[in-house]
C-alpha cells in the first residue's frame, strides 16, 4: 500500500514541504522525494509579518495536540487541506502506472499537474514533456508499452545536450537529420533498438499531428527495420535432462526446481516465483478425471490465468512436502540457472545475445554464438513452454496458458523455423 508523507528538509526560515512517495513492490521498499511546491507562509504572509517561520511552525505547532492561538489554528487546518488533496492527487495518479515506472520525475510531474490542473491538459512542444503528456492521455497502455515510453525518455534526457543546442528538443524539428543523429549519438546500442526507439518517436509525432501540434511529415516516412531478436529456448530433452541432474547444492537444486517449473507453466518469473500450495485445488477435467490447478493474476499484464499443473510440477512438490521450492531475487535465479544448465551440458553452439558491461560501466547485449547455457535467463522457461506446445497444442489453449492477448504477439514469442511448421502440419496428413 502507498503512503505519502510531509517534511520540512530546508535550513530555511521558510520554505517549500518536501513530498515523499512511500510503497512496498515486489517485497522490496521505495522511498520517492519532490517538491511539494506547498509553502507554509506566502509571500503576502511574510511581507505583514517577516518573523513568521514555516520550520517552526512545522516543527512545533502543525502536529501540537492543544492550540489555543485561533490564528494557528485556521493555518493548519488550511494547510492541512491543501496537503490532503495533493495526496489524494499523487495516490490517484499512482494507481495508473506500474510501480516500476514511478520515480523523481515522475513525481514532480504529478505535483506540477496538481497545482497547474490548464496546463497538465495542454500538449506541449517539446519531446521529454511530450512524452509525459503522451502517458497520461493513454492510462490504458499496457504495462510494457509504458515502460518503453518511460525507458525512451529516460536515454533522451541523459543524451539530450548531444542531441540538440541547448538541451531542449522540439516536436517541429525532428526530422530526416534528427533521426541520423539519433542513430549516430546511441551507435553504442544494438540498431534494433535504435529503431525501435526511433519508431516510437514516430508514435509520438503522429500522436503530436492529432492534437494539433506542428511537425516535420520527414519523420512520419521513416522506414524502420526491426529484425526478430535472437533467443534460446530449452527442448523437452533438455528439459528432463535438467530435471534428473543429480548432487546439485541445495541452492542450484532450488533454482532447478523452479526452472522446470517455468518450463512447465509458461508463466515469467515474477509470477511464479509467487507460487504457494495454498494457491492449488483440485478438481476435474471432462473425463471425469481429477487434475490439479493453480490460479494466479499476472502481475505484468493483471491477466487472470488458470493452469493445470503438469504431472512433472507435482512430482516435484510431492519431494518437496507439497511446497514450491524457495522463492529466490531474479538475479540469483539467472546466475543459478545457467550453471545448471551448464552442468547439465547444454552445450550446443546458438546464435543469441548475453549482457555485458562495456568500458563505461553500461549494460549492452553482446551478440554472437555460444554455448545454450550462456544464454539461459529467466524467460526461458515461458520461451520453452509456449514453443514446446506449438503444433501440438491448439493455440488458443497455449495462448489462455502465457496470457497473450494476440495470436499475431504469440507467434512472434515463439521459436519455430518455418521447418518446424511444416512438419507439425504433416502430422495432420
Amino acid at each position: 500500500m502507498a503512503t505519502v508523507k510531509y517534511y520540512y528538509r530546508s535550513p530555511k526560515e521558510n520554505a517549500t514541504l518536501t513530498v515523499r512517495l512511500m510503497y512496498r513492490y515486489n517485497s522490496k521498499d521505495y522511498i520517492i522525494g519532490a517538491n511539494s511546491e506547498i509553502l507554509i507562509y506566502n509571500r503576502e504572509e511574510l511581507l505583514d509579518n517577516p518573523n513568521l517561520s514555516g520550520k517552526y511552525y512545522w516543527n512545533k505547532q502543525h502536529n501540537a495536540q492543544r492550540l489555543k492561538d485561533i490564528d494557528i489554528i485556521n493555518k493548519r487546518n488550511h494547510l492541512s487541506t491543501i496537503l490532503n488533496r495533493l495526496e489524494n492527487y499523487i495516490l490517484q495518479s499512482f494507481t495508473y502506472i506500474s510501480p516500476e515506472q514511478a520515480n523523481k520525475e515522475w513525481l514532480q510531474g504529478i505535483v506540477f499537474d496538481f497545482h497547474n490542473p490548464n496546463k497538465a491538459d495542454e500538449a506541449p512542444n517539446t519531446l521529454i514533456e511530450f512524452i509525459d503528456f503522451y502517458l497520461k492521455m493513454n492510462t490504458n497502455l499496457k504495462y510494457g508499452t509504458s515502460k518503453k515510453f518511460i525507458t525512451l525518455k529516460n536515454k533522451i534526457i541523459n543524451r539530450k545536450n548531444e542531441l540538440t543546442r541547448g538541451g531542449i528538443i522540439l516536436l517541429s524539428e525532428i526530422n530526416d537529420n534528427f533521426r541520423i543523429k539519433y542513430q549516430k549519438i546511441f551507435s553504442d546500442y544494438n540498431i534494433n533498438t535504435i529503431n525501435r526507439d526511433l519508431t516510437n518517436i514516430k508514435t509520438l509525432l503522429r500522436y503530436a499531428e492529432n492534437k494539433g501540434k506542428e511537425i516535420n511529415k520527414e519523420a512520419l516516412n521513416w522506414k524502420l527495420k526491426v529484425d526478430k531478436t535472437p533467443f534460446v529456448y530449452l527442448n523437452d530433452e533438455e528439459i528432463q535432462r535438467i530435471y534428473e541432474l543429480k548432487n546439485l547444492s541445495e541452492h542450484l537444486g532450488n533454482a532447478r526446481d523452479w526452472l522446470v517449473i517455468s518450463c512447465l507453466c509458461g508463466q515469467r518469473v515474477s509470477d511464479f516465483m509467487r507460487f504457494k500450495k495454498e494457491m492449488i485445488s483440485k478438481t476435474k477435467n471432462v473425463r471425469g478425471e481429477e487434475v490439479m490447478i493453480i490460479e494466479l493474476t499476472q502481475v505484468k499484464t493483471g491477466t487472470i490465468v488458470t493452469l493445470p499443473l503438469h504431472k512433472t510440477i507435482l512430482e516435484i512438490l510431492h519431494k518437496r512436502n507439497g511446497d514450491f521450492p524457495r522463492p529466490i531475487s531474479s538475479q540469483k535465479y539467472n546466475d543459478y540457472i545457467k550453471e545448471v544448465c551448464k552442468k547439465a551440458k547444454i552445450i550446443e553452439k546458438v546464435y543469441g545475445s548475453k549482457p555485458f558491461v562495456n568500458e563505461l560501466g553500461v549494460k549492452r547485449n553482446e551478440y554472437g554464438t555460444f554455448e545454450k547455457w550462456e544464454l539461459i535467463a529467466s524467460h526461458v522457461g515461458r520461451r520453452s513452454f509456449a514453443t514446446n506446445r506449438f503444433g501440438n497444442v491448439p493455440t488458443s489453449l497455449i495462448m489462455s496458458a502465457t496470457g497473450h492477448s494476440s495470436e499475431k504477439m504469440f507467434l512472434a514469442y515463439i521459436q519455430k523455423t518455418q521447418r518446424d511448421q511444416a512438419l507439425s502440419l504433416a502430422d495432420y496428413f
